[in-house]
């Protein structure tokens, strides 16, 4: 991340879930003294530098890290190197998926009845940087549970500024993000087979 013409420059790296990332500072020119600096983000993380940075270690803990380096004089930045492993605590639901590019189809996880797990299932959606998501629901099927006193329903969280929107019903919709990055929780009962969402998703350039 040396050399960019852009004061600003963002890597998003992303891999499976099941997976953590590591990232190894080889070196760095950054002037703090000018307030350059380099943030990581993660879903579980956030950690800004700029002095002693070579040889620090940084751990997404999930499977998705977002680098933003901000630099003031030409040339300056900082160089790299990044890799993946197993992770060493499980942070995500068995139900839960992970979606990256820059379009696709988000349904609704269905566990039958003996294969229930208590929670909720997440889909995870991650677009290139600087880029929104557009989420517009196709269908949705959620009805009531037996006893009539609650809805099953879907909640679609904007992580970038951890704004949540609750939908419900047959109410069809159609969302927008402020950044990058998306999550959908499913309520538990929206996992019954009776239950269907179909959505699509597709990235939409800054405003």
């Amino acid at each position: 991340m040396m050399g960019v013409e852009s004061r600003e420059c963002t890597v998003a790296i992303g891999r499976p879930l099941g997976e953590e990332i590591t990232v190894s500072v080889l070196e760095s020119s950054l002037n703090c003294s000018t307030g350059e600096v380099v943030l990581f983000a993660g879903r579980m993380m956030w950690r800004t530098g700029c002095r002693k940075l070579p040889l620090s270690l940084i751990n997404s803990r999930t499977n998705t890290l977002i680098v933003k380096q901000r630099v003031l004089l030409p040339g300056n930045g900082v160089i790299l190197h990044y890799n993946s492993r197993t992770a060493t605590k499980k942070y995500f639901q068995d139900c839960d998926k992970q979606l990256f590019g820059p379009q696709g189809e988000i349904v609704n996880p269905v566990q039958l009845p003996d294969q229930r797990q208590g929670g909720v299932c997440r889909t995870f959606i991650n677009v290139a940087p600087r880029h929104r998501i557009a989420i517009r629901a196709l269908y949705i099927g959620l009805g009531r549970e037996s006893n009539q006193t609650h809805f099953n329903y879907i909640l679609v969280r904007d992580v970038s500024t951890m704004k949540t929107m609750v939908f419900q019903g047959k109410q069809q919709f159609f969302w927008q993000s402020t950044g990058s990055q998306a999550e959908i929780e499913f309520h538990e009962n929206v996992k019954d087979d009776q239950n269907h969402f179909w959505a699509e998703y597709y990235a939409i350039d800054p405003k």
